[in-house]
């Protein structure tokens, strides 16, 4: 098997990350790789556990995400679902993950849900936990209940794309990392894609996220913009929201990707070799980031209790 190597790529989270917080970022993309690794540095194998800690509102996002996906898969097989019991098991699941995470399992083996509440004993109220599951249920129901899926199983499942064409392409030599949540073709020959949401909406991230899809339409399927339709489906509210996209939007797009690339790149001791240093990447001092930071025990330790 070829040894992996750290390769810079740009992706919407890591693009984020890196706005959010410099040294975060290099905790979460150089600090933390290889920590998989049999015999990894004690520093390097506790920066990838803690690299994988999700709070309970990623949490429940992911369990979304991934639940809509499953019915999708069963729908796409011409099975109906009846969602009551569907989304009691989910929960379940959930159930199951939250003991496991609380048992600090992901501590033997990271891959496993491990919840930044645990790691860092966030002490919540069982009410909280409750409306956590709660909010699930309901974007659960709601997708069930949306126009936008009648509409999407009156297309020819053949033209589903529930697990992505491609997840990356080559923009200027740079890999990216990008993939709507969900694409159909159609019966007008036009190409769907949609952003399954579970929090509140953020007009600028949004309309960032669903112009990076118009360009993976066009560079990935030879799309182009005129024939791509965009839709950011809150499943929380429920409201689901088009965008119309042009030529001239993704030149704007491609323009904020070179500059989030270039800014990258600045911080790298060795650009061609992706080699990064802890000193080049400044921690922020908006303390109320780093008191949500998966990275708070390495990096600000002294910030205990919320």
């Amino acid at each position: 098997m070829a040894e992996l190597t750290n390769d810079f790529s740009w992706s919407r989270s890591r693009d984020s990350t890196f706005h959010e917080c410099r040294r975060r970022y290099f905790y979460q993309y150089y600090g933390a790789w290889g920590g998989w690794e049999d015999g990894a540095p004690e520093e390097k194998r506790r920066l990838y556990i803690l690299k994988q800690l999700a709070t309970r509102h990623m949490w429940a996002g992911r369990t979304v995400h991934e639940a809509v996906e499953m019915a999708l898969h069963v729908f796409r097989e011409g099975r109906e679902l009846p969602v009551e019991p569907f989304i009691a098991d989910v929960v379940e699941r959930m159930r199951g993950e939250w003991r496991q995470s609380k048992a600090g399992c992901y501590r033997e083996a990271p891959r496993m849900t491990a919840l930044f509440e645990h790691e860092y004993q966030v002490e919540l109220k069982p009410e909280a936990w409750q409306a956590l599951s709660r909010n699930v249920m309901t974007c659960l129901r709601n997708f069930f209940r949306l126009p936008l899926l009648g509409t999407i199983r009156k297309t020819t499942p053949e033209h589903w794309s529930i697990e992505h064409w491609s997840r990356t392409f080559e923009f200027e030599g740079v890999p990216i990392w990008m993939a709507p949540d969900f694409g159909f073709w159609t019966d007008t020959g036009r190409l769907a894609l949609v952003d399954w949401k579970t929090g509140a909406s953020n007009p600028d991230g949004t309309a960032f996220q669903l112009g990076c899809y118009a360009l993976y339409a066009r560079e990935v399927l030879d799309v182009p913009p005129s024939r791509v339709d965009l839709y950011e489906a809150n499943l929380r509210e429920p409201l689901v929201t088009p965008l119309a996209w042009s030529d001239e939007r993704l030149d704007a797009i491609k323009e904020r990707l070179r500059l989030s690339i270039r800014s990258m790149r600045a911080y790298l001791a060795d650009p061609e070799a992706n080699l990064a240093v802890i000193a080049d990447f400044e921690r922020t001092e908006e303390l109320r980031i780093c008191r949500w930071c998966s990275f708070r025990a390495v990096c600000r330790p002294e910030l205990q209790g919320f």
